[in-house]
């Protein structure tokens, strides 16, 4: 799960059942936090790829940019320069992991 207005790998984490997302979906999030639905914040859950591609035993993400001028054609310019990002722990699908972000997150900033 990841919030929609927060960056550099805050508020992101896993979970593998129901149930613990209907525990943390009571809990506040911050002491005194009115937990009425207008007040929470969105967030968005994506299913993990359980056997994701590795480099060197561990995960990453490409970076690259694109211009989009036009639709109708579409007319696209692919910048010759992007990056890629890498988890700083080689990757394991060990459950003991699971809140291990070091292992799952490609985030430079953690």
């Amino acid at each position: 799960m990841k919030p929609t207005a927060r960056a550099q790998g805050k508020g992101i984490f896993l979970v593998n059942k129901l149930a613990q997302l209907k525990k943390w979906a009571n809990i506040p999030k911050i002491p005194g936090q009115n937990m009425k639905p207008e007040y929470k914040e969105p967030y968005i859950i994506s299913r993990y790829v359980e056997k994701p591609f590795l480099v060197g035993g561990k995960k990453f993400d490409l970076r690259m940019y694109v211009l989009v001028t036009s639709y109708r054609p579409i007319k696209a310019y692919l910048h010759s320069g992007g990056f890629a990002r890498f988890c700083t722990e080689k990757y394991s699908s060990d459950p003991n992991e699971v809140d291990n972000m070091m292992v799952h997150l490609t985030n430079v900033a953690i």
